[in-house]
C-alpha cells in the first residue's frame, strides 16, 4: 500500500529493534504515557498483537527507510470496528508522514476489512495528534477527565472515531475540489 511519500508493508520481526528505540524516545514516553521498556517487552507486545490478529504495518519513507508503524487492533468483524494506532521515529515527526500513513491504513480498514468504524484514544497533552486526527476526519466522541498521569500532572484522555460514511464523504469532497 503506497501513499504519496510513504509506503506500508508488513511489520517484520527485524523491525522490532527500531520500534524499541522509538518507544523509548522521551517524547514518545510522555505522549503515550508509558515507562521505558526493555527490548524483550516490546517484542512480547508485538507477538501478542500478532496473536490477537491485529494488522501491523511498517511505514517507509520515499527512500524506503523504516520510519514508523501503524496498526489496526482489536478488530471486531462482527461489530465492524477496530482501533488504530501509530508511532513514528522522532526524526520523521512533523513532516506529514503520519497523516499519509494513517490515511492509507484507514483506507485498508474501510475498503479491505470492510469496517464500519475506526477509533482511537489519545492524551489531551498530545495537541498535535488531536489536530492531525481531526484533519483526517476523526471526531471527538468523548473525554475522560484527568484520566492519565504524566510528568506529575493529570491529563484528559480523548476518544475519537471515524465512520466509513465520514471517510467516504471526505474522499468524495477531496476528489471533487
Amino acid at each position: 500500500m503506497t501513499g504519496q511519500r510513504v509506503s506500508l508493508r508488513p511489520f517484520e520481526t527485524e523491525d522490532i529493534k527500531e520500534l524499541h528505540q522509538w518507544s523509548n524516545d522521551p517524547v514518545s514516553i510522555l505522549l503515550v504515557g508509558r515507562v521505558p521498556q526493555a527490548y524483550e517487552q516490546i517484542e512480547q507486545q508485538v507477538m501478542r498483537k500478532r496473536q490477537n490478529g491485529d494488522l501491523l504495518l511498517a511505514i517507509e519513507n520515499e527512500e524506503n527507510k523504516l520510519i514508523g508503524w501503524v496498526f489496526l487492533k482489536d478488530i471486531e468483524h462482527e461489530h465492524g470496528r477496530a482501533g488504530i494506532g501509530i508511532l513514528l521515529a522522532p526524526e520523521a515527526r512533523g513532516q506529514g508522514y503520519g497523516k499519509e500513513a494513517m490515511k492509507a491504513m484507514i483506507k485498508i480498514g474501510f475498503n479491505q476489512l470492510r469496517l464500519h468504524k475506526i477509533y482511537l484514544t489519545t492524551r489531551g497533552l498530545n495537541e498535535h495528534a488531536i489536530a492531525l486526527y481531526k484533519k483526517i476526519g476523526f471526531v471527538v466522541e468523548g473525554k475522560l477527565r484527568e484520566h492519565a498521569f504524566c510528568n506529575g500532572q493529570y491529563y484528559d484522555t480523548y476518544y475519537m472515531g471515524m465512520l466509513k460514511s465520514d471517510w467516504q464523504a471526505e474522499v468524495y469532497l477531496n476528489c471533487n475540489s
